[in-house]
């Protein structure tokens, strides 16, 4: 019951995750708000040469992802708090700033809140059934699944054939997320956003039931 809890907290994270994502795409030119990866690329293209009228609004949204990551180890640490439950409470805070963002706001500036909450989701539910996965996008999670299935071909080892269900699941998740948000967007607009409330509320409950019947489950996960 504990490992069946804690995987449907993960998968539940991982709805809320592409959600998000999708949600960044839509909304701000195509820009990917849950890594940090593209914009360090443009950073170090400015630095070297490359002009940009967004040069601070990505130093800024570089800051709020590293303010982020380093809370999920300050936060535990001085006020005692678990991480996944603030990591909820963000994405609820996240979700109601993005969903009356002025739209004359920088695209990049309008998904500081994006940024926050996702980098403080990807340190708060880093694992699941044992392997290391984000809620928050798709790389990795497609590598270890394909890597997985392929060792099952090869050796029929069931353990690889689990692992491979696994991420398969949190791939299938995400991107369920991604679609929700698309449809979300496509009625209501930005308000759309509010829609993710649900999918926040239920991973609240689970966390708070499995807290009440095993608090040693939800071990903290502030380590990085």
């Amino acid at each position: 019951m504990n490992e069946k809890a804690e995987r449907h907290i993960h998968l539940n994270m991982a709805l809320v995750g592409g959600f998000f994502g999708g949600f960044a795409v839509i909304n701000h030119m195509d820009l990917l708000a849950s890594a940090q990866t593209s914009n360090l690329i443009s950073l170090a293209l400015i630095l070297v040469g490359r002009s940009s009228e967004e040069t601070l609004a990505r130093v800024g949204a570089l800051g709020v992802y590293i303010l982020a990551l380093a809370l999920t180890v300050l936060i535990p640490r001085i006020l005692k708090w678990n991480n996944q439950l603030v990591s909820i409470a963000i994405d609820i805070l996240a979700l109601f700033s993005i969903a009356f963002m002025p739209d004359t706001l920088d695209h990049f500036v309008a998904m500081y809140p994006i940024f926050f909450a996702m980098a403080y989701q990807w340190c708060s539910f880093p694992t699941s059934e044992g392997y290391v996965s984000a809620t928050i996008f798709s790389t990795n999670n497609l590598r270890q699944c394909v890597t997985a299935f392929t060792a099952y071909l090869c050796d029929r080892d069931p353990k690889m054939l689990g692992k491979a269900c696994m991420y398969g699941k949190v791939l299938l998740l995400f991107h369920i997320g991604v679609a929700f948000s698309w449809f979300a967007c496509r009625i209501f607009g930005t308000r759309g956003a509010l829609l993710a409330l649900i999918p926040c509320m239920t991973a609240l409950v689970q966390i708070l039931l499995s807290l009440h019947t095993a608090p040693f489950l939800l071990r903290e996960t502030s380590r990085v």
